[in-house]
């Protein structure tokens, strides 16, 4: 085992932690072990796509691991919807203003935890503008194949980066810039 302290994680580049990737190139082990991602790391889905990428693995490699390992495509984001609609890519202003809202007290908005009482029923959600659904722009074998890819809004789609969203679909550039094209022509 290697002799590299690495928090007592064994490295990828450790001859046994190669046997223990599944269809893993020699090429993309090496690339792992230079990002300090170990097999754990894949099998325990503690990393993600965009980890990958961040760390160095080529995209193509970091594209075959996540598909093989049903790795997610985003990278972690925060502990509340807050957090995410803050640091979510690709989100317009109104979107991120509807996710954040949906964070809400009840308490605070005058929903009382229990109330037998008929009231008129109020739109929290008047003043905020939903996101429109991927699914106005394409078809829901590729909206579902997209929601994987963590995109579900047209506005989403319309902002992605075309080579990065092929490589993570494993579908021609070329589909990629169509489905963008659509989602921004319909916006």
């Amino acid at each position: 085992m290697g002799a590299d302290d690495h928090g007592g994680r064994e490295l990828v580049a450790d001859a046994d932690a190669a046997d223990a990737l599944e269809e893993v190139s020699p090429a993309a082990v090496d690339e792992l072990a230079d990002a300090d991602v170990t097999p754990d790391d894949l099998a325990e889905k503690r990393v993600t796509y965009m980890d990958l990428v961040e760390a160095g693995v080529d995209q193509e490699v970091a594209g075959e691991i996540r598909r093989h390992y049903s790795l997610t495509w985003a990278s972690r984001m925060g502990d509340g919807l807050d957090d995410r609609a803050e640091e979510m890519g690709g989100l317009q202003a109104g979107e991120r203003d509807w996710v954040a809202a949906s964070t809400a007290d009840w308490e605070d908005l005058g929903v009382p935890e229990y109330d037998p009482v008929e009231r008129e029923a109020i739109d929290i959600w008047a003043e905020h503008e939903r996101p429109t659904p991927v699914e106005r722009v394409v078809n829901d074998w590729v909206a579902d194949n997209l929601a994987e890819a963590g995109i579900s809004s047209v506005s989403q789609l319309a902002g992605v980066d075309a080579q990065a969203l092929a490589d993570a679909l494993d579908v021609n550039v070329m589909q990629a810039r169509t489905w963008r094209f659509a989602a921004r022509d319909a916006q």
